[in-house]
């Protein structure tokens, strides 16, 4: 079987997969959720460690409403370094091409953070759905899905250079 044959029959099966399973929207809202409470945590560690004050991290909420989720409050995070802000927004779950977004935003530019399904063993046989798999973060300073990269410790200084330019 060539390559293009072998992607074409994965995508095909992961489609039947998904196409006869019903998705439990309460399950996907309770998940990104999680996910992002455990992101804010990560961010907030992070910045404790690099050495910015804790009063100068802020936990925020957000009011999302969304077709197939309704409507919640999403954790958001402030961050002041220095004497410029930084915001962490929880854009949405239902977005084409990951399982949610998380805007960054600084006084020089704005990076999305996307939210997707984490690599797994068995990559040729169908996923699970959303909700129960693991999600991995990575961050986008393009408009596009282009030259994104894992967000992780230099993943994350990398951000912030993009937001509030070099020092």
């Amino acid at each position: 079987m060539t390559s293009l044959q072998t992607i074409v029959k994965q995508h095909q099966a992961r489609a039947a997969h998904w196409a006869g399973e019903s998705v439990d929207w309460g399950k996907r809202r309770e998940k990104w959720l999680s996910v992002l409470r455990q992101l804010m945590d990560a961010l907030r560690a992070s910045f404790k460690d690099a050495g910015v004050p804790m009063d100068q991290i802020v936990d925020t909420r957000h009011r999302l409403t969304e077709e197939t989720l309704g409507a919640y409050e999403a954790p958001g995070l402030e961050v002041t370094i220095g004497r410029d802000l930084v915001a962490f927004i929880p854009v949405a779950s239902l977005i084409i091409g990951g399982y949610g977004r998380v805007d960054v935003i600084g006084p020089r530019d704005q990076v999305k953070l996307i939210a997707d399904r984490a690599q797994s063993a068995d990559e040729g046989e169908p996923g699970l759905p959303a909700e129960e798999c693991d999600w991995v973060w990575s961050a986008y300073p393009d408009r596009s899905r282009r030259g994104g990269f894992p967000l992780d410790e230099v993943g994350l200084a990398n951000v912030l250079e993009v937001v509030l330019g070099g020092a």
